[in-house]
């Protein structure tokens, strides 16, 4: 599976910048580059250095023309990102210059690197495992802190490191079960059915939470769905303006404006709020408006949030409110809803006490007071910052969201098993099912088209 040649590629952007990179992994990349450098030390030798230096030269080509003046950094195996024997040198930015590089060393016999090559060979020579691989690409890919943060814990292993303790737990109970197979005869009894029970109903709570947590890792990732809803003319798009910092959304004093979902992106604290401004719900004829509410059904489905304004200058809608928020609620008791007084400067806040009372989050906002929509704005941060902190673990990966359905599957089916009095044989193939997939989380136990199909998807380079 680990080809042995010595691979090359540009670890920077193509184009022209101050500084690239080139990365050499192989056992020939010390040898190779050491043919065509000059130190500018006299008789230095890359052979004779030491892991982890750094050396002053220049590239020569075959005719003996200077290439660049170069830095080289060195890195043994074993201590280097790949476990390899690696080169990285840092050359001008030039794209002439970055593919005369890479054209000398193709021609030393280096080849150049698939996608996330490098990655997959740190993962082969053990220096990482999948899990920490996978996040590696997350890091490189994240696009707001809190996306980031998620990525590093994975890189240092703290998810792994559980996977791979409850793995070792459970593939202690398997051996044993799979060792009072052997001596059935003798009906001897190895393993504590107690403590068997109590290890499966406590893997059950933990895998539930794992899997649980995947919804606020997956919204952190790609970006939390916000759905700007109400009836038609109580203020969303004006909101919705205050919110983003632009007119995208038109306003004006017509019910209807609003006929799609207009969308627009902002960074909270460090995580990234997609707001969709929808068409107003109401009962209509018009061809182009019904169109306009099914879309922002579909909206509210989608969302993570559901930002419910209405006009508080309209005092009798009160108990209409009231209703439509609890109906939102009972039909996605997941999502979060806040409930938005707007044209809060035409009224008074004791008018709005019922409603305030029976919701979580309620906010009176105005279009002449900027510092009500950043409370709504803070409190809608603040929430997700806080589920984050409230969580040890959080689990990005749609991968790993599916192996840990698996497994879960497979520890109820072991449990009810144990529970109905089935043979060890039984019990034990549940187990080592869940052993399988919890394995292909961490890479202990997976298969060749996985591993292409996650390294693929990395950079040339990484």
């Amino acid at each position: 599976m680990l080809d042995d040649d010595t691979i090359v590629a540009l670890a920077t952007p193509i184009g022209s910048s101050a500084i690239s990179v080139i990365r050499l992994s192989g056992s020939n990349s010390i040898s190779t580059v050491e043919n065509i450098f000059l130190s500018i030390k006299p008789g230095k030798k890359l052979k004779n250095q030491s892991t982890h230096t750094i050396h002053l030269g220049y590239l020569i080509e075959e005719d003996k023309n200077l290439l660049d003046q170069v830095l080289i950094s060195i890195f043994r195996s074993p201590f280097s990102y790949t476990g390899e024997n690696m080169i990285e040198i840092s050359c001008h930015g030039s794209y002439y210059i970055q593919q005369r590089i890479l054209q000398l060393l193709i021609r030393k016999g280096i080849r150049l690197a698939r996608p996330g090559e490098f990655t997959f060979r740190a993962f082969l020579n053990k220096k990482m495992n999948l899990s920490q691989a996978e996040a590696i690409s997350d890091l490189i890919l994240s696009e707001n802190k809190a996306y980031h943060d998620l990525s590093l814990q994975d890189i240092k292993g703290k998810f792994s490191n559980l996977i791979k303790d409850l793995r070792k737990k459970l593939l202690n109970f398997a051996s044993l079960l799979e060792l009072e197979l052997d001596f059935s005869e003798e009906n001897v009894i190895f393993v504590s059915r107690s403590e068997l029970f109590l290890f499966l109903q406590k893997l059950e709570e933990i895998l539930k939470d794992l899997i649980e947590s995947f919804s606020l890792g997956n919204a952190i990732k790609k970006g939390i769905d916000v759905v700007i809803i109400g009836e038609p003319n109580v203020g969303k798009s004006t909101f919705f303006n205050q919110v983003i910092q632009e007119d995208r959304s038109i306003t004006s004093h017509v019910e209807g404006t609003t006929r799609d979902c207009i969308e627009g992106e902002i960074i909270l604290n460090g995580i990234i709020f997609h707001f969709f401004d929808t068409a107003g719900i109401r009962n209509t004829i018009d061809p182009i408006e019904i169109m306009g509410v099914e879309k922002t059904m579909k909206k509210i489905e989608e969302a993570q949030v559901i930002l419910y304004i209405f006009d508080s200058s309209e005092r009798r809608k009160q108990e209409k409110i009231i209703s439509e928020i609890q109906d939102i609620q009972k039909k996605y008791p997941l999502k979060d809803i806040f409930a938005i007084a707007n044209k809060s400067d035409l009224s008074h806040f004791c008018d709005f006490y019922d409603i305030r009372s029976k919701f979580s989050y309620f906010f009176e906002i105005s279009s002449i007071n900027r510092q009500k929509v950043k409370k709504v704005l803070d409190s809608l941060s603040h929430l997700f910052i806080e589920r984050l902190k409230e969580r040890k673990i959080v689990v990005t990966q749609s991968r790993h969201y599916e192996a840990l359905k698996l497994s879960l599957r497979e520890i109820l089916l072991a449990y009810e098993a144990l529970k109905r009095g089935s043979s060890e044989d039984l019990v034990s193939i549940y187990i080592k099912e869940a052993l399988r997939y919890l394995g292909e989380i961490t890479g202990e136990v997976t298969s060749e088209d996985i591993l292409k199909n996650i390294f693929s998807k990395f950079c040339i380079g990484k």
